[in-house]
């Protein structure tokens, strides 16, 4: 009777033994899985070569999967002294449906954050990256739409698109931004941060408070498509930084605003910069840049 309970004990702690660790073509497992693809580990002991290692695929008790490692530190590891590529394949899914985080081959490696397929940009470009340095020292805009005819002078409550910049440096073909429209032409696909300044003449704020048109000043980023169209069909996104004023002023103050953003830009987009302000309760365009000292500037360059 007692040898029986002792072989029910071993049998016990064979099967809670088995079941722990598995081993395929491995009397010597080092995860709760392990395959020994070429059947040439150690029966017994922790050293394992790196030759040894390579042909191997286990999941540890973390729930990570070394593949040709015994060590895997990421949920997925290939590391180790032999072929550790990984290769991803094609997919149809959306950039949505695959959500963010997810990655694969498009004739380059892409990557989704969650909204849409981005490239992983591996390499450089053949040519230099834009860089490009500008300022307006003058007074020109144009009004409500970037299509409009240049006017002199700015206008309350309207939007002022910044024309008539004076480029200062423009690397790469130096064809990029036309300084004369304000518009910024993408040369090829990339991550370009654009930021500029603005800052006008000193003047007085006086304007009734309006709950639907608060007292500030706004600088506007304003991406379109790669068409040559310049109506609100054409905008791809609106970037709009805002920075609010006193209700009322005894002496003349300056308003000035800033803008810096990201954009991903395709090849032949478009980016411009404008303001809208609302300081007092003249609707004429009468109102100046402060451009004397060099307030208002405008930097774009390719990541």
């Amino acid at each position: 009777m007692m040898k029986k309970r002792y072989l029910l004990i071993i049998l016990v702690l064979s099967f809670n033994f088995t079941f722990s660790q598995v081993g395929i073509d491995t009397q010597n497992p080092r995860g709760i899985l392990h395959t020994d693809g070429q059947k040439d580990n150690p029966v017994s002991g922790t050293s394992f070569t790196p030759a040894q290692q390579s042909n191997d695929v286990l999941i540890t008790s973390e729930g990570r999967i070394g593949a040709g490692t015994h060590n895997p530190t990421v949920k997925v590891d290939a590391r180790n002294s032999g072929n550790g590529a990984i290769g991803f394949g094609t997919s149809a899914l959306t950039a949505t449906a695959a959500d963010e985080g997810a990655v694969r081959y498009n004739s380059g490696m892409e990557y989704s954050n969650g909204n849409q397929w981005l490239p992983l940009l591996t390499t450089q470009p053949a040519v230099s990256k834009v860089i490009i340095i500008a300022a307006k020292t003058d007074n020109t805009v144009k009004l409500v739409t970037p299509a409009a005819a240049t006017t002199t002078g700015l206008q309350n409550r309207a939007s002022n698109y910044l024309v008539g910049w004076t480029k200062a440096f423009e690397s790469n073909s130096g064809t990029s931004f036309n300084a004369s429209t304000g518009v910024f032409t993408a040369p090829r696909n990339g991550v370009y941060v654009a930021t500029f300044t603005t800052d006008l003449a000193p003047l007085a704020i006086n304007y009734t408070t309006d709950p639907l048109n608060p007292i500030q000043i706004e600088a506007i980023w304003q991406l379109y498509d790669n068409t040559t169209g310049l109506l609100s069909t054409n905008i791809v996104n609106t970037v709009k930084c805002v920075n609010t004023m006193s209700s009322n002023s005894n002496g003349n103050i300056d308003a000035g605003s800033n803008c810096t953003a990201s954009f991903y830009m395709t090849t032949g987009q478009r980016l411009m910069p404008y303001i809208w302000f609302n300081l007092n309760g003249s609707a004429t365009a009468g109102f100046s840049l402060n451009n004397t000292g060099g307030y208002n500037n405008l930097t774009i360059a390719e990541q």
